[in-house]
């Protein structure tokens, strides 16, 4: 049964499995499988190019789920992740890499899944950034690596950027209610050099990290 990817958790029937699809990062659609059909109770579909891989990055199998179903036609490969939907991630500081997971591991409630794939913890316990002590290779999480982490102050930013020399910034934001494009205007870039900026939380404060992306691998 397809149901809308905003479905509350809490109108999931009992023993339904309730699974989310994106497709090149994009959330499409989500669906429940009842009766025979329900393998697990939560599923994260990652549909994109390449061969199939499980969390740790390791080969693995075709995207093959009851009735030998394809999500999305002419995909040649999917991901998946399942689980509990239950479980907690353990919380702990930022470290040198953050992993943005991908959004069908958000609405599938799957991060503590993946965080025990990527042996990475959360910095605020409401807020879906993974950080880790090494990137990971995982189809499930964009990899970023963190060269500053600051308590976010505009003018402290802005002089941290233009002392680098950036002109080019990706924002990126989980726990935000910051504005990119205002953001990007107020920050006055200048420079040949790029840069991700993540706004987070931190142990509830609000804070930006300084990244650039780690090459898919």
């Amino acid at each position: 049964m397809k149901v809308a990817p905003g479905l509350d958790h809490a109108l999931i029937p009992a023993g339904a499995e309730a699974e989310w699809v994106s497709v090149g990062g994009d959330l499409v659609e989500a669906a429940l499988w009842c009766g025979q059909l329900a393998e697990v109770p939560r599923r994260a579909t990652v549909l994109k190019e390449g061969p199939p891989v499980n969390a740790f990055g390791i080969a693995g199998a075709p995207c093959n789920h009851p009735a030998d179903r394809q999500p999305i036609d002419r995909q040649p490969t999917c991901h998946q992740l399942t689980g509990s939907g239950g479980a907690e991630a353990a919380v702990g500081p930022v470290r040198r890499y953050v992993h943005d997971p991908d959004p069908a591991v958000v609405r599938a409630h799957l991060v503590a899944e993946l965080a025990g794939a990527l042996d990475a913890t959360l910095a605020d316990p409401t807020i879906a950034y993974l950080y880790a002590d090494a990137p990971g290779a995982t189809p499930f999480a964009r990899c970023l690596e963190v060269t500053d982490t600051l308590p976010f102050s505009l003018k402290r930013l802005r002089a941290l950027l233009r002392e680098r020399g950036v002109g080019r910034a990706e924002i990126l934001k989980r726990g935000s209610a910051l504005e990119p494009e205002r953001l990007r205007r107020d920050l006055r870039l200048a420079g040949p050099e790029a840069a991700s900026l993540v706004l987070t939380r931190v142990a509830g404060a609000p804070t930006v990290l300084v990244c650039h992306p780690v090459p898919a691998g």
